[in-house]
């Protein structure tokens, strides 16, 4: 990883580049950092162009940038795009409820307590779309589901295997956009690609697909 300085509109912005095996740059906001993503061997001078080509984007993204959590007693997180403050109520209990605003945590060990939570209640929500997708939309076996912590995407569909994997980060996500992702992997077992013929499947279950992937490329991974 490098460390770079880029003055857009007058102003210092710190930037990172990570240079792996692939073919175009990519440039997304990654805890609140602009990260680029760049094939082996990129020069900075083209890494830079696209940055100040896209600057009005970039900059927008940066100003608009909220974490999804601070895993502290009086901190937040959202959950499904709602936003609850979180108060601790240490009783050695590794337990969490949700009462109106609030997420009330029943452990000193914050983080671990609301991550476990929140797994749950992810997993829940996509067991419960699946279920209904392959039963009113697709003619699919029901695979096998597991959330992980990923880096750069929201999920992965192992068609051989019969197994999609989703991103933890999805939870702090609104639903529909979560639902775009179930749509999006599912239909991966018919098209292993990304053809026209891939699109054309995901806007037959779900016809306004390009305003959620547009939305979702505004949140972070």
């Amino acid at each position: 990883m490098e460390k770079h300085q880029i003055i857009l509109t007058s102003k210092p912005i710190e930037y990172v580049i990570i240079y792996k095996n692939m073919r175009n740059i990519r440039i997304r906001i990654n805890d609140g950092i602009l990260q680029v993503s760049a094939p082996y061997y990129t020069s900075i001078d083209s890494i830079e162009k696209i940055i100040i080509n896209n600057q009005d984007r970039l900059l927008t993204m940066l100003d608009q940038y909220t974490p999804y959590y601070q895993y502290t007693d009086q901190g937040f997180v959202y959950i499904f795009h709602q936003r609850y403050t979180i108060v601790e109520r240490d009783i050695g209990k590794n337990k969490c409820a949700i009462h109106d605003d609030k997420l009330y945590v029943y452990t000193h060990h914050i983080q671990k307590c609301i991550e476990a939570y929140l797994k749950d209640i992810l997993m829940n929500y996509i067991q419960e779309r699946i279920i209904y997708y392959i039963s009113y939309e697709y003619c699919l076996d029901k695979p096998v589901i597991q959330i992980k912590k990923y880096k750069g995407r929201w999920g992965s569909c192992y068609y051989r295997d019969n197994k999609v994997t989703f991103n933890f980060t999805l939870v702090h996500l609104s639903k529909d956009l979560i639902d775009y992702v179930i749509v999006h992997e599912l239909t991966h077992f018919m098209y292993p690609n990304h053809s026209k013929q891939f699109y054309y499947e995901i806007e037959k279950h779900m016809s306004d697909y390009k305003q959620r992937i547009k939305r979702l490329k505004e949140e972070h991974v």
